[in-house]
């Protein structure tokens, strides 16, 4: 009867060995390095990240004409607007990236003042602010 019992009981998982670890918590040597520690943050992999859309002007302050160095856009067209301070549209230009990193050169004759230029692409937007002497 013992033997029947202890073989139920070793059958039905009461009857643990302490032996060994559960297999949850066995974690390789090779692994064990390359985990992280409470605190730390994961490391991201070695692919590169799509950059953030950004824009730089140049010259800023500027009278005629204004260089947008564009980075991080698609390859495809852009829309490009120049606002005035009280936000209403002076300016709005279609152009077409081969690359999506690119300078982009508007000419213009606009009144000294401070002005607003957008660059959007579908959700990729980015704006900066404009001074015209």
């Amino acid at each position: 009867m013992k033997k029947i019992l202890f073989l139920f009981f070793t059958f039905s998982g009461i009857c643990k060995g302490f032996a060994q670890k559960p297999a949850e918590t066995i974690i390789p040597d090779s692994l064990v390095k390359t985990m992280p520690v409470a605190g730390q943050q994961h490391k991201k992999d070695s692919l590169p990240e799509k950059e953030k859309p950004s824009a730089r002007l140049f010259p800023n302050p500027a009278s005629n004409k204004v260089e947008i160095e564009i980075k991080g856009f698609d390859p495809g067209f852009v829309q490009v607007q120049i606002m005035d301070n009280n936000r209403h549209l002076v300016r709005e230009d279609k152009r077409l990236l081969l690359s999506g990193n690119e300078i982009i050169m508007v000419m213009f004759s606009l009144k000294p003042g401070l002005y607003y230029v957008t660059v959007k692409q579908k959700e990729k937007l980015c704006k900066r602010k404009l001074i015209i002497q």
